[in-house]
């Protein structure tokens, strides 16, 4: 009997592990889109190097998010694939005309729109200070998902 439970046990693993890979796998195959960045590059002792990004449309979205906790960042993308602050919407809106909402929540001062820091190997910090965008994934309901960040030309940063 415990034999057959450690076998249903990894078979369950195995096929929730198929899944997850599939799934991300499906998430790297969706458009992606480009966000103009400003990083700023602390360090963590805890969890290695990392950058935190700000991009000009949560700075544009500061502006008007004066009252606003929760809600969406409303931005048109170029024919460049860079993103363009609109404005601030309370609810999620369908895309529509190269349209999008990206989901943002106020903390403090800071618009945070799920992907706002990026880990790196400890020792090559300097080659990310270069990045000026972040290539997005928009994945469901307007979150995000950070594919890696570029240089001026576009060029992958590794």
């Amino acid at each position: 009997m415990k034999k057959l439970l450690v076998v249903l046990n990894l078979i369950l693993l195995i096929v929730a592990f198929g899944h997850s890979v599939i799934r991300e796998e499906n998430n790297l195959k969706k458009n992606t889109f480009y966000i103009k960045t400003s990083p700023i590059d602390p360090r963590s002792l805890i969890q290695g190097d990392y950058m935190i990004l700000n991009y000009n449309i949560t700075d544009s979205a500061r502006k008007e998010a004066e009252n606003i906790r929760k809600g969406y960042i409303r931005i048109r993308i170029n024919d460049l694939k860079i993103a363009e602050f609109i404005r601030i919407d309370k609810e999620y809106l369908l895309p529509s005309n190269n349209e999008i909402s990206i989901y943002f929540q106020k903390i403090d001062f800071n618009i945070d729109i799920g992907v706002n820091s990026y880990l790196f190997q400890e020792g090559t910090g300097n080659k990310f200070q270069k990045a000026e965008y972040a290539e997005v994934i928009e994945l469901k309901n307007g979150k995000l998902r950070l594919k890696c960040l570029l240089d001026k030309d576009f060029k992958k940063i590794k």
